[in-house]
């Protein structure tokens, strides 16, 4: 017991004087978030080399997403939800959903961005084909694929290629440049301009976003991850 409360008295010092970092703040949902990354190196690699795109990248930009996913997904009740996205579209509903928490207006911005790029819209193909051309029945093909892992990390590649090109003349030889622009895109969506970029990677507002001031900001967990952990295991 003597020696415990020592150990709790620093871990409170260190939360209050900011010196605990994001794998010890978040406990068992960053090592969640590691576990994943882990289990699926395979598929990341496979899909993201395929690309061109580095691993350890990849898997930075989404590793905020992993841990709130895991913080919350107990409280994601999303059937409702869907079917009003089916019915009335993203106007009326749009959520977050699977582990990189991906939104329906995420991925249909996706769509529309990539069929104005002649090159993009041939490298992914696969993601404006739909069996249909029924608004409603699209809308629950794209919420499936919402729901299916690989379709995740094909929309990320995609994201990825569509961002690098939105912001090329901000991208550098600088790996944690291009990570806070790809992750702060990520987190913001398209349109923001760099300026507006720099400053969301600087406002501390993870996990719960906008309305609420938290410890870190999206790109700090995404650099924390990327520094000292990403390299060990691409």
């Amino acid at each position: 017991m003597q020696k415990i409360i020592p150990l709790l008295l620093i871990l409170y010092i260190n939360i209050c004087f900011g010196q605990i970092s994001p794998e010890e703040y978040f406990g068992d949902s960053y090592n969640d978030a590691i576990s994943f990354c882990n289990k699926n190196k395979t598929e990341f690699i496979a899909i993201f080399e395929k690309h061109s795109i580095a691993g350890q990248i990849s898997s930075s930009i989404v590793f905020p997403e992993l841990i709130r996913y895991n913080r919350f997904r107990d409280f994601a009740e999303t059937s409702a939800l869907e079917l009003l996205y089916i019915k009335h579209g993203k106007e009326v509903a749009d959520f977050s959903i699977g582990r990189f928490q991906m939104k329906p207006s995420f991925i249909e911005t996706i769509e529309a961005l990539l069929k104005r790029d002649s090159l993009l819209k041939v490298e992914f193909s696969s993601v404006n084909k739909y069996p249909t051309a029924d608004s409603s029945e699209i809308r629950k093909i794209r919420l499936d694929r919402l729901k299916s892992q690989e379709w995740q990390f094909l929309y990320l590649a995609c994201f990825i290629k569509l961002a690098e090109k939105a912001y090329l003349n901000y991208m550098d030889d600088n790996p944690e440049n291009q990570l806070l622009i790809l992750s702060s895109a990520y987190n913001r969506g398209f349109g923001a301009t760099y300026d507006e970029l720099k400053i969301l990677s600087e406002t501390k507002t993870f996990p719960y976003g906008n309305k609420h001031f938290g410890r870190y900001s999206y790109y700090d967990i995404a650099k924390f991850y990327y520094s000292n952990h990403s390299h060990k295991i691409f």
